[in-house]
């Protein structure tokens, strides 16, 4: 968050750019939120989205950016005529100095067909909240992995069109910032569309507590509450969640769902036993399970069969001892599932999984395990 501020401070002679990447259930969706408040509270118009596969295509992403830039002005416009009514001060009108013609000029000769368009929206967008008196406009989208260039140079490229509407404009130095949030695979996609990303966005990697943090996060929310937690209940809970704020979370409302159903004060590691086959089941049926249902059923088969291979990291070596597929077959099943989110690449023949003990949840499904 500190970061962020400095980001929003540096610009536009700075571009605002951030790319947050991390696993699932590391709290990336709720610190954009968070960020979304310090950008408003900074004086900026600001547009979250949350991309899903359907804006994987040129006109979809134009059209999602368009839709984003035309919500930020209508809410601009209309906080300052609220403000008017109410005699509140209306911070004054500002210019950018330049036109979209010479946005024009610093287009990317290789730009994808389209983001001429795109760069004209944002153009607008940010022509019209300076003149309400705001820093600048910024984007904040989440989930940004299931946007990417198809490897065609036919395809569809929506990565690229994308970036290059925002490098145009922030050559030209109009204060306009971008933060892309999502899966690991989210830096791959980017380099790919276009080298300079490496130097555009400024990398932030959200992982896990650390075992002091994740103790704190589980026994603050207890304070000067009619519920506590022994320390050996709390060591217990830092061990089994591994720092991660989600499972944090889902353990400690599980956990006093208990001890309320219960009629007791006191979080120990008796509750705990007692109550670990509900967290599992939950944490299986709201977390893992929803990634898995919509695969197909040979995905699915390679999905089960890496269970039975050595981690981390998967490799494909191993996976193709271990499932009855051909290589070729294989390769092209581990990249459905990288598109799907529930693998990424960490190098060549080499994968992790996206969600974090999923590898426990393959085996908690198998009756070997």
């Amino acid at each position: 968050m500190r970061r962020f501020r400095s980001v929003l401070r540096a610009a536009p002679e700075q571009p605002a750019n951030m790319r947050l990447t991390g696993l699932r259930g590391v709290g990336k969706t709720v610190l954009l939120g968070e960020f979304e408040g310090l950008a408003k509270a900074a004086g900026w118009g600001v547009g979250f989205l949350e991309l899903n596969p359907r804006h994987n295509t040129d006109e979809a992403l134009a059209a999602a950016a368009a839709g984003l830039s035309t919500r930020i002005r209508e809410e601009t416009s209309r906080a300052e005529r609220v403000k008017a009514k109410l005699g509140k001060a209306v911070r004054s009108a500002g210019s950018l100095g330049v036109t979209y013609n010479d946005v024009k000029l610093s287009l990317d000769p290789s730009a994808e067909v389209g983001a001429a368009d795109v760069a004209r929206d944002l153009f607008d967008l940010v022509d019209l909240v300076v003149e309400k008196g705001r820093n600048g406009a910024v984007l904040l989208l989440d989930e940004a992995q299931v946007v990417r260039d198809e490897r065609d140079r036919d395809g569809e490229h929506p990565l690229s069109l994308l970036i290059s509407a925002v490098a145009a404009l922030q050559r030209k130095d109009l204060p306009l910032g971008l933060v892309l949030c999502g899966l690991p695979t989210l830096t791959g996609n980017l380099l790919r569309a276009r080298s300079y990303t490496e130097r555009m966005f400024r990398g932030e990697e959200i992982g896990r507590l650390d075992p002091g943090e994740a103790a704190a996060a589980f026994t603050e929310p207890l304070r000067d509450r009619p519920i506590d937690a022994t320390p050996q209940l709390v060591e217990a809970v830092v061990r089994e969640v591994e720092g991660y704020p989600y499972f944090i979370q889902l353990w400690g409302a599980e956990l006093w769902d208990a001890a309320d159903s219960a009629e007791v004060t006191t979080l120990d590691e008796r509750l705990l036993e007692v109550t670990t086959p509900d967290i599992y089941r939950r944490l299986d049926i709201d977390f893992y399970e929803p990634r898995v249902s919509t695969l197909t059923p040979a995905e699915q088969d390679v999905l089960l069969a890496t269970a039975d291979c050595p981690y981390p990291p998967l490799s494909t070596l191993d996976l193709k001892e271990a499932v009855d597929k051909t290589p070729g077959n294989i390769n092209v099943l581990l990249g459905r599932l990288v598109e799907a989110g529930v693998l990424y690449r960490v190098r060549k023949g080499q994968y992790e999984y996206t969600a974090p003990k999923f590898r426990e949840y393959l085996l908690r499904g198998q009756p070997d395990a």
